[in-house]
C-alpha cells in the first residue's frame, strides 16, 4: 500500500475533525456547580418554568438564551426589579440569597414569557 504525504489539506481536515469531536464530546451541555440550577430559554419560554429549591440555602439560576427569536432577551425578577441581560448561548448566573421569599417571580422584559422559584 503506497503512503501518500500529508500536505496543507490533510492538516486542515485533521484539525477539522479534532475540533468537530471535541464539541460534540461536549454535547453542547454546560457544567453545573453543586447549588446551581440550569434554565433555559427555548421556543416554550423559560424551560423548566417553576424551579423549587431548598429553603434555607444560597443557590443560582443559571440562564442560557437558545433560541434568536424571542421576547426573553432580558429576565426580570418581578418583586426586586432585577435585570439581567440574556445573550445568545451564553450562560449567565443569577446568584440567589439563603434567605429569599418563598416564591420569586421572573419574566422576560415585556412580562410574557414567566417562570418563577419556589422554596420550599
Amino acid at each position: 500500500m503506497e503512503r501518500i504525504p500529508a500536505g496543507p489539506h490533510a492538516l486542515a481536515l485533521a484539525t477539522l475533525l479534532a475540533l468537530t469531536a471535541f464539541a460534540a464530546g461536549c454535547g453542547g451541555q454546560q457544567k453545573l456547580a453543586p447549588g446551581e440550577v440550569a434554565i433555559e430559554v427555548t421556543d416554550e419560554g423559560f424551560v423548566p418554568a417553576t424551579v423549587t429549591l431548598p429553603k434555607g440555602k444560597p443557590a443560582t439560576l443559571v440562564f442560557t438564551r437558545k433560541i434568536e427569536e424571542t421576547c426573553a432577551k432580558e429576565v426580570v425578577f418581578t418583586a426586586s426589579g432585577e435585570k439581567h441581560e440574556l445573550p445568545l448561548r451564553q450562560p449567565v448566573r443569577v446568584t440567589l440569597p439563603a434567605q429569599r421569599p418563598d416564591t420569586m417571580d421572573y419574566a422576560c422584559g415585556m412580562n410574557m414569557l414567566t417562570g418563577k422559584v419556589v422554596s420550599e
